[in-house]
């Protein structure tokens, strides 16, 4: 899989990455020192492409760059993200979510996000 294929520069990502990173709480950014990676390119359905940019366990967080957000998703297969969210949320938020799923034990989504306003450029 090649950086190539994305419509979503590496860059823009250390942005968004970074500006979530300032928002984060102690204890977030704890839990993110020990689940951050390299962002790479994964696919879902060998169709579209994300930056995963951390896993813990059978989990990643990508950045999608259509609906503007982060999410997360169960993964099976290196290189291949199982499902599409389209969560507008920050990385401290999608941290906060997994922060919570350790501590209960359950994960109770949220698995979408009300529209954030604002005018959009389709890639």
């Amino acid at each position: 899989m090649t950086r190539d294929i994305i419509s979503f520069p590496e860059e823009k990502l250390w942005d968004e990455i970074n500006d979530g990173w300032s928002r984060m709480s102690f204890r977030q950014r704890n839990l993110w020192e020990v689940i951050k990676r390299a962002p790479e390119v994964w696919t879902i359905n060998d169709s579209s492409a994300f930056w995963v940019i951390a896993i813990i366990g059978e989990t990643v967080i990508y950045y999608n760059h259509l609906e503007y957000g982060f999410n997360r998703s169960s993964w099976s297969s290196f290189g291949t993200i199982d499902h599409y969210q389209s969560l507008q949320i920050g990385l401290e938020e999608v941290v906060q979510i997994q922060l919570d799923i350790i501590n209960t034990g359950l994960d109770n989504g949220p698995r979408t996000s009300s529209p954030i306003a604002g005018e959009y450029v389709a890639s």
